[in-house]
């Protein structure tokens, strides 16, 4: 008789704690997904997060990472439902705002591109790369004069990164 109770009590906790780590699944999808965008594995990146996304359809940090994952393996169409139902989420997700300014750069929608990066750097104005594509797509646009601000802001907040010395040069020729 105690050994049943036992074996029942076993039973429950296995159960419990089964159900406590089942969350931990989707987290782990997120977290390895998010760890595969930040290690320029986007196209594995996006498989994961994917399917995060279809387990936590408004989980917007999911969403943005998808989006991102997505433009970043080049698929710039398949970015812009999850950037744009993050944004939904929370109009003031910067990072997601900068992922559709990405997406319409490479869809050469440059006009939106610049609204999406101009929001992106008002909510996070020390967001570097924000700046630096801002600057960029301005500059795609022939608007140098509006491009400069932003190229520097960039040279400010991430002097030694590989791209510095590209802008470096071009504002020398300005």
């Amino acid at each position: 008789m105690k050994w049943k109770c036992l074996k029942c009590q076993n039973w429950k906790m296995i159960t419990i704690f089964g159900l406590a780590l089942a969350p931990l699944g989707a987290a782990a999808q997120q977290f390895n997904g998010i760890a595969l965008y930040k290690q320029g594995e986007f196209a594995e990146a996006a498989k994961a997060l994917k399917a995060q996304v279809e387990a936590e359809p408004n989980n917007q940090e999911a969403l943005t990472y998808l989006g991102l994952s997505r433009v970043r393996a080049g698929d710039a169409n398949g970015a812009l439902a999850p950037l744009n139902k993050a944004i939904e989420k929370n109009a003031k997700n910067a990072e997601a705002h900068y992922g559709l300014g990405l997406a319409k750069a490479k869809l050469d929608q440059l006009d939106a591109a610049i609204a999406a990066f101009e929001k992106a750097t008002t909510l996070a104005p020390e967001h570097a790369y924000a700046h630096y594509y801002l600057g960029m797509t301005y500059n795609k646009a022939g608007k140098k004069d509006r491009a400069i601000p932003h190229l520097r802001r960039f040279l400010q907040l991430a002097p030694d990164t590989p791209e510095a010395e590209v802008v470096r040069s071009f504002l020398s020729r300005i």
